[in-house]
């Protein structure tokens, strides 16, 4: 395809590749732009009915305007190829920056701010992204945040796997990445704004400690663990994170989508508070952090086994302790 031209875009190179497409960096020939030029797989629009649909969709998603969303153009059909024409961002994904490890907590809380901004916008007009993960988040050189592929998940089912993060396909009739989904999206049941909100809390955690919350090698055990299994705490598993982060995180990652943040304009306004050091509103109570190995679980524990022990020492008489 290098070389070639698409109805005004001539392909410069490849970008990328998944199960949605395959990503082209191409030249706008009319409006003299760069744009990344997605080429959906060969029979994903089965006939001219879907074909419509899925041009009105993609048309409806072109009016988001937010600064944190890559803006889609147009969609269109040439040679019997369908392609997506959409804002070419010069950056590097989520995924490439996770790479090396933790991130600096303030660079967490701007990234998650600037995700959970585009989120909002998006919930507002009643778009679920339904398959955010680091991959199609791309970061630019100067710290500028932008959300790629605003509801496709739900226009295209994945031909194959997106990349290496266990990624479902079509054949299973559900959308998304598994490390990065909501126990809802796994049970089959309607997913909803807050579908996205546990998403992202899934790559705050893995950007905050270097790791995924559930890192379970194959696609059964991740699965099983989102679906029954809290996360461990992430200064647990020694990231150097606040109180403050870690609550966001745990709240965001909650079981039931009704302990999760009710909208992502709740999440902004909790990393606000946390980035200007507003901590009243946000440590106040009781922690609701239900990690596998939480930390005010193992003394409780401690303590309820040291005086089971003592009881069944005084109970068998061990060291004359009834007599004294």
């Amino acid at each position: 395809m290098i070389g070639q031209t698409l109805g005004q875009y001539r392909i410069i190179e490849k970008i990328g590749v998944g199960g949605m497409g395959v990503v082209y960096r191409a030249r706008d020939e009319r409006l003299e732009r760069d744009v990344a030029l997605k080429v959906l797989p060969a029979g994903a629009l089965a006939d001219e009915e879907t074909r419509k649909r899925f041009r009105r969709e993609a048309l409806a998603l072109s009016r988001l305007n937010h600064p944190n969303i890559a803006t889609i153009h147009d969609f269109n059909t040439e040679r019997n190829m369908d392609f997506l024409s959409m804002e070419y961002i010069f950056g590097a994904t989520l995924s490439a920056k996770a790479v090396s490890g933790a991130l600096p907590e303030a660079e967490v809380i701007s990234l998650g701010k600037q995700a959970a901004e585009a989120l909002d916008a998006a919930h507002e007009q009643g778009i679920i992204h339904r398959d955010l993960k680091p991959g199609n988040i791309m970061v630019t050189q100067k710290g500028l945040l932008k959300v790629l592929d605003f509801g496709l998940a739900k226009l295209l089912q994945p031909s194959g796997p997106v990349d290496k993060t266990l990624s479902f396909t079509g054949s299973t009739g559900l959308t998304g990445t598994i490390p990065y989904m909501a126990p809802e999206q796994l049970d089959g049941r309607e997913v909803d704004a807050r579908t996205d909100i546990h998403a992202l809390g899934a790559i705050l955690y893995e950007l905050a400690t270097g790791q995924k919350p559930f890192p379970q090698e194959t696609a059964s055990e991740v699965m099983q663990a989102i679906l029954h299994r809290p996360p461990e705490l992430p200064r647990s598993v020694g990231a150097p994170i606040s109180e403050g982060l870690e609550r966001i995180i745990f709240k965001c990652l909650e079981k039931d989508p009704g302990d999760r943040y009710a909208s992502a304009k709740d999440l902004v306004a909790d990393l606000h508070r946390l980035e200007t050091g507003d901590l009243t509103a946000l440590l106040a109570g009781k922690p609701r952090l239900r990690a596998g190995r939480s930390m005010w679980r193992r003394p409780l524990l401690m303590v309820v086994l040291a005086l089971g022990s003592a009881g069944l020492l005084f109970a068998l008489n061990i060291g004359g302790l009834r007599d004294s």
